[in-house]
């Protein structure tokens, strides 16, 4: 509403001090005023768009726990297929129909797991499927997080079980893209630290490691 008011003061002042102009002369000015307005505004603070801690909610537990009932619910009564891109748009009216299906102690039960997951971690598959999704963006992140608000730069070696149960291990390097830095993957000899690493990632997951890239 301030923004409004703003715009209204500076266009009533402008029509009343300019040269007369014909109505569509004003609509093209009007468009001018907001636009330098918008392009000189003050920049918000800056908010992170990853979000390293998860509320789970009871929905999102059903969905995981359910999802391939979730799934064919959409598929028989939308046609959308899994992936396809009228499946999310069904995806929350469908997982409501499921809760709804619930009997009371299996719903509490849901409720109780999204509080365990919440304040604890989920299962070994669930962290799997995160690790698929969001591990590079947390990384990167991360990385530049601490260049930024540190001068810190970082090198990551990590190491994780997929849903299939396979160990995988890997580097990060963001360097070469903060400030005026160099890769150090592509400056140093690192190939005895990644023997090392995969023989420890061998030893914490109990399972021969190989390079997830």
């Amino acid at each position: 509403m301030e923004k409004r008011a703003v715009f209204t003061a500076i266009a009533r002042a402008a029509r009343l001090f300019a040269p007369k102009v014909d109505q569509g002369q004003w609509k093209k000015r009007k468009q001018m005023y907001k636009t330098w307005l918008f392009n000189n505004k003050k920049k918000k603070e800056r908010k992170d768009m990853i979000k390293y801690e998860r509320r789970w909610t009871p929905r999102m537990v059903i969905y995981q726990q359910k999802r391939e009932e979730v799934l064919k619910r959409i598929e028989d009564e939308s046609g959308a297929k899994p992936g396809g891109r009228g499946m999310f748009k069904h995806y929350q009216a469908a997982v409501k129909r499921v809760m709804v299906e619930l009997s009371d102690d299996e719903l509490e039960k849901v409720k109780e797991t999204a509080e365990e997951w919440s304040n604890n971690f989920p299962p070994p598959e669930i962290q799997a499927q995160v690790a698929h999704k969001k591990g590079p963006a947390y990384m990167e992140h991360f990385s530049k997080e601490m260049w930024r608000q540190c001068g810190m730069r970082v090198f990551v070696m990590l190491a994780w079980k997929n849903d299939q149960g396979e160990v995988l291990f890997g580097m990060h390097d963001d360097n070469k893209a903060l400030g005026d830095g160099d890769s150090f993957m592509m400056t140093k000899d690192w190939e005895d630290i990644e023997l090392v690493w995969q023989e420890y990632a061998q030893e914490q997951f109990g399972a021969r490691a190989q390079d997830g890239g």
